[in-house]
């Protein structure tokens, strides 16, 4: 298991090899996420798998220590304490009862979303206490944690900004009862971000998929997707510097034009803080032309990971991608 000193070599790595493919990449086919970003991306993802490694380490003080060097000594960390600090200090603060006054903890990653630098995670964990906690003394009483974290890492791999949205309800009322579960249900509504709700981030997901799909109106199609996206939206993982809505509206035009019944899939959907997060599938058949393949009505897949993040008004202004390479004559 590598500790927190590794983290910053390996992401580094990651972070040049991503700027010299940037200064001699050739043009970015269809919506696939150029090499250097994908090798970002698997950095990414390496890391994430290495915070759950350090967290399950038996040994709480060392565990606790290597956690906290995951994070930038500037880290902006979000939804962590109704004292508003933000901070590394406030993270100290935050996780010092997590791994002391609770034992034998499991982190689980239900859900891991990648792209680039950024990460979405959903979380479920059961520990047993070992002392006081939320206000509550006992001795190996199970307790069980659940919720959903964004992660945006920096250039050394460690987590610049992190985005919060834990079941705080959840959690008190298995230690307090109904009226732990109100208090941490008002907890949430403090901590979990302001903005779009949840429920509201999942609807604008589900309308996103509906618009990509109105394959019967390709007109309707077309605005209804794009009109989600404000028009200064900051798309990144298209080429290696980020791009914008007349990049993605040029990639996607041209392959609804030559894989007209293209229909996307969206699984795993994470929400916090005015952010979603989901993994999609797209499949359709090829009908037309397309960057020099003649096309010869088989299947076409294409399949990756999105984390977006939206306005108060609803609109997409930033969106990370990671496209895999597209599959042709895609029999499954």
């Amino acid at each position: 298991m590598h500790t927190g000193a590794n983290w910053p070599r390996h992401i580094a790595a990651a972070a040049l090899l991503a700027t010299a493919a940037g200064l001699f990449a050739l043009p970015v086919c269809a919506l696939e996420s150029p090499p250097a970003w994908r090798e970002l991306t698997e950095g990414t993802r390496a890391r994430m798998h290495e915070m759950d490694e350090i967290i399950r380490d038996r040994d709480q003080a060392r565990s606790y220590r290597n956690y906290l060097a995951i994070f930038a000594d500037d880290v902006v960390a979000h939804g962590l304490l109704e004292s508003g600090d933000t901070g590394i200090d406030g993270l100290r603060e935050h996780y010092r009862p997590v791994f002391f006054e609770l034992k034998d903890g499991v982190l689980l990653s239900d859900e891991v979303i990648v792209a680039g630098n950024m990460a979405a995670q959903r979380y479920h964990s059961m520990l047993y206490l070992a002392g006081e906690f939320d206000g509550v003394a006992g001795q190996s009483q199970p307790v069980f944690l659940r919720g959903q974290t964004f992660f945006r890492f920096d250039d050394d791999g460690r987590i610049a900004e992190r985005w919060s949205n834990h079941d705080h309800g959840y959690r008190l009322g298995q230690l307090l009862g109904p009226q732990g579960r109100a208090e941490g249900d008002r907890i949430a509504r403090e901590l979990n971000g302001p903005g779009l709700s949840e429920a509201e981030i999942h609807a604008r997901l589900e309308g996103l998929t509906h618009a990509f799909n109105r394959m019967e109106a390709p007109a309707e199609r077309d605005r209804e997707f794009f009109g989600v996206f404000d028009k200064n939206v900051r798309v990144h993982g298209l080429d290696n510097v980020p791009a914008g809505l007349a990049d993605l509206q040029q990639q996607l035009r041209e392959l609804w034009t030559a894989v007209p019944d293209l229909r996307l899939t969206v699984n795993a959907p994470l929400s916090a803080w005015s952010m979603g997060a989901f993994r999609w599938r797209a499949l359709g058949s090829q009908r037309k032309l397309y960057r020099d393949r003649e096309p010869d009505l088989r299947p076409v897949s294409l399949q990756g990971e999105c984390i977006l993040r939206f306005n108060n008004q609803g609109r997409i202004v930033e969106i990370w991608l990671n496209t895999a390479p597209i599959e042709f004559d895609h029999a499954h």
